[in-house]
Formats: structure tokens, C-alpha cells, sequence
């Protein structure tokens, strides 16, 4: 019965009688859900989940990066490449395939899950900068319009560099690319970049007497190994030499450094730009699977459902796809991956159908490459092109690829302007206005609560918040500005840590936010600020766990502080030099109440303060006075825990001064979250001796 009239009834996403669900907005992705959509009737809900709401159209992001073609002209949004696929944008953070259930978080932040009857890996591949130590640090990758959007800045950017730099060698030194692969990828952006830099060299009358210079590195004996025909790789080795480009073939970088590229030899490369184009690796989704992997690919049979599954199917590359063509396993490039799409829709129908599947075959028609210069070589059909015609080729076949007619004529316009015209010098500065974000909240307003998942961290500019476990329980800690909170949930890169406790404004507040991914890049740069945040989350996750402990049983908090502090109290003197400090505290205790003749407090030093004077290179004759804490906290010893466990912050003072209830700021011990644990394990014991001598009695 054809229902292909028939509306799609809404659903849930929770729930669908029949879901196709493909994970990916690549060629391989979108191609499928396009053609779904012309094979299946209605009632099949077609879902497709991507990171982004646009498709990308890769083979163009070279051109992108030489100001050939806008950035904008090489992307088309999602929903305007499908019909009746509900295009999701989220991002996928587990999949369940017992339950059949795929987990996924919103760009809005909200979590929630899909079911599915039917699941298609379409994920693509990712950048794996790990491969070269500091690839990751100082190479430019060119995997998505942000990167080559931000490589065309970059190169503008160090042209302008190298215009006001005076010395010679720091000039050549901007002037310089390295390019990290000789593959379709690199020779590319090679002759992209090459061009760009030739062609707008002329409005820097600076650098006349200055040539840029873009380096190539290929491992291998040849670049394009892809190419069948040798040949060809010769003519493009030999046409970009001719325009300029350094090809180094049979050479591997070992290191990436700020300013140069160490290759394996000991050689050193000075190099304002270093692009990478290899380290291609898997989507960490896929190891989650639990499914057999081939190199990090997804192996399938020879219809592309997953090995060992039944509804799991793959395609594109992250897949490892037999060709029955010829047998080998099918290439990463978009021209599988479109065919993949297609026979992979058809074989969903026949499984949907209750008929048999069909093995992907598929002869390649051809590869392609731009080398700059109007130059490019071909293999289309048995032939053999290069040159001019070959280049001509290239961007009718691609211009003939480019989704919605509106692109094409986008990007046929883009190419005729740069034909007659110089690549556009404007350098985009992509840098937010604000990056750190400033909030205000009403008193009595929450910030956010226990239990929500985390994405932002806080610091307090002015005001004062409450950390509460129980909302309807007093705050068991107050903070002040200064103070930070929320760092343990932002920190986490997963995106699953929740909230360990809710934040409330208790006074109208002013705190500065900053987002999840800012925070982690921050803390991931700066060595010292990463310690400082492990350092704070270890003590505050004590002291969580220790007013759990506390509301536990509650009558723990109607004791004197009096009771249960330390006496007498270890106390340090302000003449101490900082030598003596360090050999007090080599004993082993995390901080001292520092004291007059008299006993009197004036101030406190802990391990925090010790260390900051010691970092600060302080000479070992300075005395306490000068690096302690003089605005102490204290307690009385007439107060109730109820009453000052809130100043009790790990984080903030190790050990608590407790002073005599006389209020002559005479020290008469110290308190701590310790001595709190073992008078309770005290009484916790005498309790259950008690009750056996009851017992026995």
C-alpha cells in the first residue's frame, strides 16, 4: 500500500513505532536521509543528529582558506538539503544499544534522549592532533569551515606581521607555511595558500624584498599516493616546485614548537603558520559501541549493517565498508560515501519490506586535485588529465556538486571575481566582544541547583551566595566575593558531572561566567590555575562530604566548639622567619593560628600562604609577619556548630583559631573538620558499646 500521501504524525522522541535515526550531517549522512526520504513512506520518521545545522562541502575548504570562494558559499543549512528529516542539532554523548535509545545534549544545554528502530553511524572521522608532540598546540587543522575561516585570517594576519617586522629573519619566519601531509588535503591547501600569498604580496611593498615560502612534508615517496598512475604525482610534484612550493618527500616532522617544525633528521624549520592535514582518527562515540572496530572504522558487512548487529548500520568514514567491486575495503572519500548512502537506503526499504539486502558495489569514476596556478590533475574514467583542462574539469565537477542551485551560483560568481579581481585582505577578527560573560541575581534568586548538569563557572564580584545541600536547610557554607564556585561540573569533558549542591543569591549578587569549553581550554593552558582548581575542588568535595556527614544526624551541631577543638593550640610567632615556618610545618600540620606574647591572635598561616611565600622567592630570613593571613578568622568557644560551620571552608582556612569566650582574642585551641570526624566515631562507638553492656546485662 503506497501512503506516501499520508502526513507524518508527530512524535515523541522518546517513543517511535518506526525511527531511522543517522548520526552525521556529512556527505554520507545527508545523501542517505535524502534518499530515505524518496523510498519510504511517511510513517518511517527519519531523524538526522549532527553537531552543526549546516552540511559542509569539503573539498572546497582549500579554496575557502585562498579568499576564492566566501566561507558562507560553502555551507547550506541542514534543513534546506532534506524535506521531511527532522534535522537535529546536538550533540551525541551515548548511545544504548540494548535499549535502543540514543543520549544527546542541545546547543541550549538540554539533555534528552531518541529512541530508535533503526541506527546509521554517519559520524564522519575527527582531528587526532595527538600524533606529533605540539601538533596540537601550534598546528592549524583544516577539517570544518571554522578552520579554514580561521587559517585565510591567519595567513592575512602574519602578512601583516611581517609588513612592520624590521628583522629580516623574523620576517621570513612569518612568511613561512609548513604544510603536515602530502595527501589530496595537503597539496591543496599548498597551492591555495601558495596562491594567496603570491597574488596579495604586491599591496606590501615592505616585503618586496622578502618571498614567502610554503614548505610541504610528505612521509611518503610520492605526494598524492592516492593517485594510481605515478605519473601524475610527478606533474603535480613538478608544477608546484615550479610555483614556489618546498616539497620535502621521504620526510617526517618529529615536533611542532611555537616558531618552527623539528623534522626527524634534526632539522629545524622556522615557520610563522604550520597547517596539519593528517591525523585523521575515529569518533570517540564509536569505542563506546562496544561494536569491532578495523583502524578505528566500524567493520560491516557486506550490506553495511555493523557486525553482530541486527538495526546498527555504518557508512562513510567511520566505517569500514567491503566493495564488492573489487573486494578492498571501500576509501574515506565523499564519492563512497554519497554511493554508500545511496545502495544503504535501499537496503534499509528492503529490511523495512521484510526483502533481502544487497552488498555495496561500487567502481570509482575518478580522483581529482587542485595544485594552484589554474593547474590540476585528474583520473576520470581510465584517463589521465593535468594542467589546465584537468583544473577546468575540477570545478565544473564540483560546481555540478554543490548543493542548491543558490550555492552554485554562489560559488560560480565567487570564481569569476577572483579571475579579475585580488583575493579580499580583510582579516575577519572572529573574537567576541565579551568572552566572559557578567550576570546579576536578585536576593533569594538561585543560581543554579543540586543535581543540574554544569556549564558554566562563577566568581563572585560583589555580594554574597549560600551553598545549600538541603534548599530547605540552612546554607552550609556563605561566599563573598572572591570566592568561586561551580568549577567541578564545568571542568568535566564529558558534560555529564551534575551539580553537587545549589547556589543561592543571599544578597543581590554580581558573579562573571564563563562558559563550560572556555573554562577547560583556560585551565588545560595555564599549568598554575589548573593546580589552584584541583587544589580548591579536593577541599571542597571534603568539606561537602563532611557537612553530609553532619546533617546526618543532626544533634552533632548543638555542641560547643568548645567541646571539641583541639587544646592547647600549636601556635606560631610573627618573628618566625620563613626558614623556621617551613620546619614548623614539616611536621605535618596544614596550618597554624600565629600569635602575640600573649597569646593573642593576629593572624594565621597555612600550607596556601607557606607555599605562596616560597613561590614568591622570598628570601628564608623574612619573617611570618610578612606573607601570613593578619585578617584571621576565628571562633568562640561558646558557639554552637550550628552556628560558625559555615566558616569552616577547607578551602579557605585549614584549622579554625577558637578564641576564649572572654573576648580578649586569646587563642585556646584550634577546630577542624578532623576533630569533628573522630569525636563523632568516639561517640559512635561509646553509643554501641553502651547498647552491648545493655544488652548483656
Amino acid at each position: 500500500m503506497n501512503t506516501l500521501e499520508q502526513p507524518l504524525a508527530p512524535t515523541e522522541f522518546r517513543s517511535a513505532a518506526n525511527r531511522i535515526v543517522i548520526l552525521g550531517g556529512g556527505f554520507a549522512g545527508v545523501t542517505l536521509a535524502q534518499y530515505l526520504e524518496r523510498l519510504l513512506p511517511p510513517e518511517v520518521e527519519i531523524v538526522l543528529v549532527s553537531s552543526e545545522n549546516h552540511f559542509v562541502f569539503t573539498p572546497l575548504l582549500a579554496e575557502t582558506v585562498a579568499r576564492e570562494i566566501s566561507p558562507l558559499h560553502v555551507v547550506v543549512p541542514g534543513r534546506q538539503m532534506v524535506r521531511r528529516t527532522n534535522w537535529l542539532t546536538a550533540d551525541v554523548t551515548e548511545i544504548d544499544r540494548e535499549a535502543g535509545v540514543v543520549h544527546y545534549v542541545s546547543r541550549a544545554g538540554k539533555r534528552d534522549m531518541i529512541s530508535y528502530t533503526h541506527l546509521v553511524l554517519a559520524c564522519g572521522s575527527v582531528v587526532d592532533l595527538n600524533v606529533i608532540p605540539g601538533l596540537a598546540t601550534h598546528a592549524d587543522p583544516l577539517k570544518t569551515l571554522g578552520d579554514a575561516t580561521f587559517l585565510g585570517n591567519e595567513l592575512i594576519g602574519r602578512l601583516e606581521e611581517a609588513a612592520v617586522q624590521t628583522e629580516a629573519t623574523e620576517r621570513q619566519r612569518l612568511l613561512t607555511v609548513v604544510i603536515i601531509g602530502g595527501g589530496f588535503s595537503g597539496v591543496e591547501v599548498a597551492g591555495a595558500i601558495n596562491d594567496l600569498m603570491e597574488r596579495t604580496r604586491r599591496f606590501y611593498p615592505q616585503l618586496s624584498s622578502t618571498l614567502p615560502r610554503v614548505v610541504l612534508l610528505q612521509s611518503g615517496e610520492r605526494i598524492l599516493p592516492e593517485l594510481q598512475a605515478a605519473s601524475l604525482s610527478e606533474y603535480a610534484l613538478e608544477k608546484l616546485c615550479q610555483s614556489g612550493v618546498d616539497v620535502r618527500l621521504k620526510v617526517r616532522a618529529r615536533e611542532v614548537t611555537a616558531k618552527e617544525v623539528v623534522l626527524a633528521s634534526g632539522e629545524r624549520i622556522k615557520a610563522g603558520t604550520i597547517v596539519c592535514t593528517i591525523g585523521n582518527a575515529s569518533n570517540p562515540i564509536l569505542k563506546t559501541l562496544g561494536l569491532p572496530l578495523d583502524r578505528g572504522r566500524v567493520k560491516t558487512e557486506a550490506d553495511m549493517r555493523a557486525v553482530g548487529c541486527s538495526n546498527v548500520w555504518a557508512l562513510g568514514d567511520n566505517a569500514a565498508v567491503p566493495n564488492a567491486w573489487d573486494g578492498k575495503p571501500s576509501p574515506t572519500t565523499a564519492q563512497f560515501a554519497t554511493r554508500q548512502a545511496k545502495q544503504l537506503a535501499q537496503n534499509l526499504a528492503r529490511v523495512l519490506n521484510g526483502r533481502p539486502t544487497r552488498p555495496f558495489s561500487f567502481k570509482p569514476l575518478g580522483i581529482l586535485a587542485s595544485i594552484g596556478r589554474h593547474n590540476a590533475v585528474a583520473e576520470v574514467m581510465g584517463m589521465k588529465l593535468s594542467g589546465f583542462p584537468a583544473w577546468f574539469f575540477w570545478r565544473g565537477v564540483y560546481l555540478a556538486k554543490m548543493p542548491t542551485l543558490y550555492r552554485k551560483i554562489e560559488v560560480a560568481i565567487d570564481w569569476a571575481w577572483s579571475m579579475l579581481f585580488p583575493p579580499n585582505l580583510v582579516q575577519l577578527r572572529m573574537d567576541r566582544t565579551l568572552k566572559i560573560a557578567r550576570a546579576h541575581y536578585a536576593a533569594g534568586e538561585f543560581i543554579f541547583h543540586k543535581g543540574e548538569f554544569g556549564d558554566h563557572f562563577y566568581l563572585i564580584e560583589g555580594g554574597q551566595a549560600g551553598v545549600y545541600l538541603d534548599e530547605k536547610a540552612p546554607p552550609i557554607a556563605l561566599l563573598k566575593p572572591g570566592d568561586h564556585f561551580g568549577e567541578g561540573a564545568a571542568l568535566d569533558s564529558a558534560g555529564k558531572a551534575k551539580r553537587r549542591a545549589s547556589i543561592k543569591a543571599e544578597t543581590a549578587i554580581d558573579v562573571v561566567a564563563v562558559a563550560a569549553d572556555d573554562f577547560r581550554r583556560l585551565t588545560e593552558s595555564l599549568g598554575a590555575l589548573k593546580h589552584e582548581v584541583k587544589r580548591s575542588l579536593a577541599a571542597q568535595s571534603g568539606y561537602v562530604n563532611f557537612m553530609t556527614s553532619l546533617q546526618r544526624d543532626p544533634q552533632l551541631l548543638n555542641h560547643a566548639v568548645g567541646e571539641w577543638m583541639s587544646s592547647p593550640a600549636e601556635t606560631l610567632s610573627p618573628e618566625m622567619t620563613l626558614e623556621q615556618t617551613v620546619k614548623r610545618f614539616h611536621r605535618g600540620r596544614p596550618g597554624y593560628p600565629v600569635t602575640d606574647a600573649d597569646g593573642i591572635l593576629i593572624g594565621y598561616c597555612g600550607r596556601t600562604h607557606l607555599y605562596d611565600a616560597i613561590h614568591a622567592l622570598l628570601p628564608p630570613d623574612t619573617p611570618l609577619a610578612d606573607f601570613m593571613l593578619a585578617d584571621a578568622p576565628a571562633l568562640l568557644e561558646t558557639e554552637r556548630l550550628s552556628e560558625v560551620v559555615t566558616q569552616m571552608r577547607p578551602d579557605f582556612v585549614e584549622v579554625m583559631p577558637v578564641l576564649a569566650a572572654d573576648g580578649s582574642r586569646r587563642v585556646v585551641g584550634v577546630l577542624s573538620p578532623l576533630d569533628v570526624f573522630l569525636h563523632e566515631i568516639d561517640r559512635v562507638r561509646g553509643a554501641a558499646l553502651g547498647a552491648l553492656a545493655t544488652k548483656a546485662s
